[in-house]
């Protein structure tokens, strides 16, 4: 259950990043969006501040590996997708709790 969770969380996110990102107007390759989700929803188990830090680590990626610059057009996209990411992973995990 778990599994399918972080696997739709990345996917919702991936999804939700490029659409951001073409929203914003920037470029960068689909699969690069996939491994910063990836990364991020990794590094969202570690305890405590494991939120805070994906967050963090997110805005890096997507501003290294895409053509936004870190303040307003990253921390938009990581902001939208993120939250609708999140809420997509609850919605799963209480429709089949």
């Amino acid at each position: 259950m778990l599994a399918i969770a972080f696997l739709i969380q990345v996917i919702v996110s991936t999804i939700l990043l490029f659409l951001a990102m073409k929203l914003t107007g920037e470029d960068g390759p689909f699969v690069s969006l996939l491994a910063a989700a990836f990364i991020a929803a990794l590094i969202n188990f570690i305890p405590y501040a494991g939120s805070f830090i994906a967050f963090i680590v997110l805005l890096i990626l997507i501003s290294r590996w895409t053509t936004a610059e870190i303040w307003p057009d990253a921390v938009l996209m990581v902001v939208v997708a993120w939250g609708l990411g999140t809420v997509a992973t609850f919605c799963f995990q209480m429709a089949f709790a």
